[in-house]
């Protein structure tokens, strides 16, 4: 029997939509997947800087750099489509969590020595992202059993990302800025940033200041999380949507991660958090086989934190009806600042001087 034109449509329109959805899972898993190796390219980055191999250096420094860039391009693409699904949510959780891929083998890693578990960092890595892509991959497989029944539910969250704008403000003046000038000056040198820093922890280290400082940061992580949530559903995002939502969650396992390394690591061993210890010297950061980690993790979160400060400013903006295109245009000029900033500053880790 010869199908009907209107069951040939609704088979072609099966197809397509079976196509569709099959790459779109495959831009969300593929970074994953690409991440299973983060820290062999790591260890490709350190080995070759080690033998002055610079071309293949940067090349295994591109690859690692390409585990978060790949996952940024996921959530992008994601955050386009015109439709919310369990599936989808899902993929898009897991670009996030990928995009976090620096900052998260930094908090295992710390984590892991504590437990005094050693070399065992790239082993406990893969199985900990294999579970991730294996329940990722069950909600796909469950979504047609799921994804009729699934409904958005819009959340009030004003009030929580007033209080989230306020806690930043707070916690731009009375310690990032300056805690971010100070490492911008140690490209004059060491002791430098050594003179500047003991004079900007009188500030922040103060009896009252600094648990205060401490709660905010916390209050920045769960406020943070509740903020992401519901716009991980949401459709047509624009880039700058996606920077805010991405840095967000990037930084949330940042902060966690230096919280946990300056407050439990450092001082529960009696070190003094200064610049020796935050660039690993005398080896530097490239130079030892598990400093190199902080390499992308210093490097995209410094960027990322001025770029997200630059996103909250256009959503403060777009709130007070302030027209799209002067919003935007303030916001990138704001994130071509923070490039240069944060460029000087991890050039001074990396060893640069003037």
């Amino acid at each position: 029997m010869i199908a009907s034109q209107e069951q040939q449509d609704d088979i072609k329109s099966t197809v397509h939509a079976a196509r569709t959805s099959g790459a779109i899972a495959l831009v969300g898993v593929a970074p994953a997947v690409l991440g299973l190796g983060y820290p062999w390219y790591l260890a490709t980055l350190h080995d070759f800087a080690a033998e002055r191999h610079v071309w293949s250096a940067l090349l295994a420094l591109a690859l690692t750099l390409a585990v978060p860039a790949s996952a940024f391009a996921s959530i992008y693409i994601l955050g386009r489509q015109l439709t919310v699904t369990p599936g989808r949510i899902a993929l898009q959780r897991l670009a996030h969590l990928t995009f976090a891929s620096p900052p998260l083998y930094v908090i295992l890693g710390v984590f892991l020595y504590l437990m005094k578990i050693n070399g065992a960092d790239a082993r406990v890595w893969m199985v900990m992202w294999l579970m991730i892509l294996c329940g990722t991959l069950l909600v796909l497989v469950t979504e047609s059993k799921v994804g009729a029944a699934a409904r958005s539910v819009r959340l009030n969250t004003a009030p929580v990302r007033v209080a989230h704008g306020v806690a930043s403000i707070t916690i731009i003046v009375l310690f990032l800025f300056p805690h971010l000038g100070n490492h911008a000056v140690a490209i004059l040198g060491v002791d430098t940033h050594r003179a500047v820093m003991l004079v900007l922890r009188h500030l922040y280290r103060a009896g009252l200041i600094e648990p205060a400082l401490i709660a905010l940061f916390l209050f920045q992580i769960v406020s943070g999380l509740v903020l992401i949530a519901p716009k991980i559903g949401s459709t047509r995002q624009g880039l700058l949507d996606v920077l805010q939502t991405a840095s967000g969650a990037y930084l949330v396992i940042f902060i966690a991660s230096h919280m946990n390394a300056v407050f439990v690591l450092a001082r529960y061993f009696g070190t003094d958090t200064d610049y020796a210890w935050a660039t690993g010297l005398p080896t530097g950061l490239l130079g030892d086989a598990w400093n190199v980690r902080l390499i992308p993790h210093y490097g995209l979160g410094v960027w990322l934190v001025l770029a997200h400060i630059a996103c909250g400013l256009r959503t403060v903006m777009l709130s007070h009806n302030v027209p799209s295109q002067r919003a935007n245009a303030i916001c990138w000029a704001a994130i071509a600042a923070g490039t240069l900033w944060s460029t000087v500053i991890i050039a001074g880790m990396m060893g640069a001087r003037i």
